[in-house]
């Protein structure tokens, strides 16, 4: 188990006051690769030697509300790599000993030169040392496709949207989705958001979000020019803001 304890800072929070889901998600980035430096080396010694992490899904379930500015949180993380191809990480973040947010992740080990996974066991010794070895489940919720469009939105790929590998982060869909879904943001928070990430949208390009309705929740289908399957998918499930 590796713990990073972090501060709520001005830049994290939204006009609310609490921590942007932005925010957390590049917490949750940025502490995955704290967790594994002593095995694997930086993320720029990774990519010296030809790899790169790529987040492939996530859960991620808010168990109240989120921390406002200045407060202090722990996030713990361990991982499970006996999946293959595939290495699941578990996230939880604690604030005055109460559990505020759980999340399971999916990751890709990619060689940067041919942009195909590899197997992190093959490739980074001792990297199924790191933690305590907890059996994390493989198991994700499948996101449907959206049926009847309740509203389309189409937003231009910026530069300040794309990470080191020089497509979309992760955080930025999750934004671009969150800020565009068909509810009142002022009085409705998040309790579930899934996702899952197939291609990688780059710079120039203009992305179509499709938001639709399932089982109560709301999906939002993203695709890129030109390609016929998505770039990504969400399924998000909200609650009214009062009733947290």
């Amino acid at each position: 188990m590796f713990t990073r304890n972090v501060t709520v800072m001005p830049s994290d929070v939204g006009s609310n006051g609490r921590i942007k889901l932005r925010s957390l998600l590049n917490y949750f980035q940025d502490t995955a690769g704290l967790a594994v430096v002593d095995v694997e080396g930086t993320t720029t010694e990774l990519l010296s030697r030809g790899y790169a992490w790529v987040l492939m899904k996530y859960e991620i379930d808010f168990a109240g509300k989120l921390p406002e500015l200045d407060t202090r949180m722990d996030i713990n993380t361990f991982h499970d790599p006996n999946h293959g191809y595939n290495t699941l990480r578990v996230f939880k973040v604690y604030s005055g000993g109460q559990l505020i947010v759980s999340a399971k992740t999916s990751w890709l080990l990619i060689d940067v030169n041919s942009g195909r996974p590899v197997k992190p066991m093959a490739h980074i010794p001792g990297i199924e040392d790191i933690g305590e070895g907890e059996e994390i489940f493989p198991d994700f919720r499948e996101i449907p496709e959206c049926g009847d469009t309740s509203l389309s939105v189409d937003i231009p790929v910026m530069f300040h949207d794309l990470d080191y590998n020089g497509h979309v982060n992760n955080a930025v869909y999750f934004e671009w989705v969150h800020d565009s879904s068909p509810v009142d943001l002022t009085t409705h928070s998040l309790r579930t958001v899934c996702a899952s990430f197939r291609s990688g949208a780059r710079l120039g390009e203009r992305v179509t979000l499709s938001f639709g309705e399932a089982g109560g929740a709301i999906v939002c289908n993203i695709k890129r020019p030109n390609v016929s399957r998505n770039s990504a998918s969400f399924l998000c499930e909200w609650r009214e803001i009062h009733a947290e």
